[in-house]
């Protein structure tokens, strides 16, 4: 008999990352370093980028690539598995909608944050690492999904500053979101 969790509460999440999408959102227009660092004149640009289209698929092969590369970790390593084992109890009874959405507003969320206000201020070094530190788990053994983490957002800014914009790092995040917690809550797709 498979033994699934209690139904997981995402109000918090879902109020935390709509929060930082309605201040990141509200700032962008009014702050001058996301329009030096993505060359933009305008908000909406910094959002899109250089070219949509490029940006899009630059974002989903990145996140193809990082979304396969942790399930090989959650496959091939010891603290792939613990961490797997440990979300899956507090999301394994996601809905699958549930878990796409989760994934769209904390990509986006994240997104709008470590490369769109903190990396045009901080650069690409300090902005991977909060976002390792934001994906710290304080558990025992966990320390190398933050280290990961890191590396991704070493990853995820690249794309920013490659393609100009935030469409390539939200989608590819989207993507590793996504195939991560529709895995964690038992509906691969």
């Amino acid at each position: 008999m498979e033994h699934s969790a209690p139904p997981t509460s995402l109000a918090p999440a879902v109020f935390a990352y709509a929060a930082a999408c309605v201040v990141s959102l509200a700032a962008l227009p009014h702050l001058q370093g996301p329009m030096d660092t993505f060359a933009s004149e305008h908000s909406g640009q910094v959002l899109l980028g250089q070219d949509p289209l490029q940006g899009l698929l630059w974002g989903l092969g990145a996140g193809a690539i990082l979304a396969g590369a942790g399930q090989v970790f959650t496959r091939w390593t010891a603290w792939g598995r613990r961490l797997d084992r440990l979300l899956k109890r507090l999301l394994g009874g996601l809905h699958p909608t549930d878990a796409v959405l989760l994934a769209a507003l904390s990509s986006l969320a994240e997104e709008l944050v470590f490369r769109g206000l903190l990396l045009p201020y901080a650069g690409l070094a300090v902005s991977a690492g909060a976002f390792g530190l934001a994906h710290l788990v304080p558990r025992r053994g966990l320390w190398p999904w933050s280290v990961w983490a890191v590396a991704a957002g070493f990853g995820l800014g690249w794309l920013a500053l490659a393609s100009g914009g935030l469409l390539a790092p939200i989608a590819a995040h989207f993507l590793v979101n996504a195939v991560g917690l529709l895995m964690i809550s038992g509906h691969p797709g």
